[in-house]
């Protein structure tokens, strides 16, 4: 277990060395760098830094609010911490909108960037459900949350086995969430837009949805997959949390 203090955090995170240019792994909203797991343990020989972003995970959980800014620093510094020029930066969910965004930041020093299920921003009309989420959170804790919205809609059954080891990992992390985080994370998500980063990138991009996501859906990655030249989009069979659904299509992806 590593630690570093970088922008002004304490993140936790994982440096495994290997072969060929680097890939930083960037987890979703409530999840962890274990998260990346059963991933990871399908690319035994490739160089991967994959942190607890800033709020989740052993990192630290600092007051207020959560900026995209901020995680974008934070993925930055801990590249320049741990020796990192260039990268593929891939991420899932809130984890791809932060790989979409450090991009853009990152410049050349992102070759490639994959983002599964990314979230790049929420339409006007959808604000105040988002906002609902935080409230639903400090009413039901994350348990009553998770049981009473993410896991029938991401995690459906009998496609996707609650059983298995990515549902326990996936458990596993969720609930260890503080609630105020999770809620500051859907705050940021209510006033979140991306489509500027996305016009302007201009590295190998890959943006690839579940065909079982209702959360985000095919049809919305495609259309966030359109916003960036040259880009290309694949629709594979998993749901939301694909790293952990279809771990070894994630990594053959990755690879």
């Amino acid at each position: 277990m590593t630690f570093a203090t970088v922008n002004g955090v304490q993140l936790r995170y994982d440096w495994q060395a290997g072969d060929g240019e680097p890939l930083v792994l960037l987890h979703e909203m409530g999840g962890a760098l274990e998260s990346w797991d059963l991933v990871v343990r399908a690319l035994p020989d490739r160089a991967i830094l994959r942190p607890d972003l800033r709020g989740f995970g052993l990192s630290e959980k600092p007051a207020g609010e959560i900026a995209m800014e901020d995680l974008v620093g934070d993925v930055t510094a801990l590249m320049d911490h741990v020796g990192i020029g260039t990268a593929h930066l891939a991420g899932c969910a809130v984890g791809g909108g932060v790989a979409i965004a450090a991009a853009g930041a990152l410049g050349k020093r992102c070759s490639r960037l994959t983002a599964f299920a990314p979230a790049t921003g929420v339409p006007a009309e959808r604000r105040s459900a988002v906002l609902g989420l935080a409230d639903f959170l400090a009413r039901e804790g994350i348990r009553g949350f998770l049981e009473g919205d993410t896991i029938p809609k991401a995690w459906p059954e009998p496609r996707f086995d609650r059983n298995g080891e990515g549902f326990a990992i996936f458990l596993q992390t969720q609930l260890g969430t503080s609630p105020d985080m999770l809620a500051a994370t859907y705050r940021m998500l209510a006033g979140l837009d991306l489509g500027e980063t996305l016009k302007t990138l201009d590295c190998e991009t890959l943006f690839v949805a579940g065909t079982h996501d209702i959360a985000r859906t095919p049809a919305i990655v495609s259309q966030i997959a359109s916003k960036v030249r040259d880009s290309k989009f694949l629709e594979i069979d998993s749901s939301h949390f694909m790293a952990l659904q279809s771990p070894g299509l994630v990594a053959k992806i990755l690879s």
